[in-house]
């Protein structure tokens, strides 16, 4: 064998492993870019940029909210009941923690008004505890609320406090990071609730709040 000859076989021979290795660390994705397509195809394993629930313990969110209060039902009826009462006003400001993964506990303050047909103005202002269960299809969120506390209401100038029951569901667009816009459902059970010579003038009302809420995630 001439001795240029077997100095090329010996180079192919030690360039060999090289070039398997090189072949080797070539990525699936880069043989399958169509042609013209500069960069790769790569694929994600799955689920892991999309996880079950993102709302992990320890994330707090802050809550406002404005939209309309509509009087549902009054028991027992006096008068002509929820007819007595216009279309009003609800506001309300919010704080949840996540206890556990989707999961929250919180509190809300919130205020509503309603006129009367004969003038008369109706204040309700209730306090409470929330809990709340969060998931997300992106890039909307929904959740879903109980809430339970006490309200101050306020009827032509004479004033009561009882307890007080709330529920219903939220839907949101995530529009970035830190925000979240969207609109909620809730009814809110306020009962009036008098005792001894009185009690004949307890009664159980009901409203339905549909708002438009802002939400900030901390």
């Amino acid at each position: 064998m001439k001795p240029l000859c077997a100095a090329l076989l010996a180079a192919s021979l030690l360039l060999l492993p090289i070039a398997t290795v090189s072949a080797q660390d070539v990525s699936p994705a880069t043989a399958d870019t169509p042609p013209g397509n500069s960069s790769p195809k790569v694929e994600l394993p799955e689920g892991e940029d999309q996880p079950v629930n993102p709302f992990l313990p320890g994330e707090q969110l802050i809550g406002i909210s404005v939209g309309l209060q509509i009087p549902a039902f009054l028991v027992e009826k006096t008068g002509g009941g929820v007819d007595n009462l216009d279309l009003g006003g609800s506001f309300g400001f919010s704080y949840q923690n996540f206890i556990a993964r989707g999961f929250a506990l919180g509190g809300n303050i919130s205020g509503a008004f309603n006129g009367t047909i004969g003038g008369g103005s109706l204040f309700i202002a209730p306090l409470g505890l929330t809990a709340a269960y969060w998931w997300t299809k992106l890039p909307f969120e929904f959740s879903i609320l109980g809430e339970f506390g006490a309200y101050l209401m306020r009827y032509d100038g004479k004033g009561i406090l009882d307890p007080f029951a709330k529920a219903g569901v939220g839907a949101y667009w995530r529009i970035s990071s830190g925000w979240s816009l969207g609109l909620q459902g809730y009814l809110w059970f306020v009962p009036e609730v008098h005792y001894g010579d009185y009690s004949y003038l307890s009664q159980y009302a009901g409203f339905v709040e549909t708002s438009i809420a802002a939400v900030y995630h901390l």
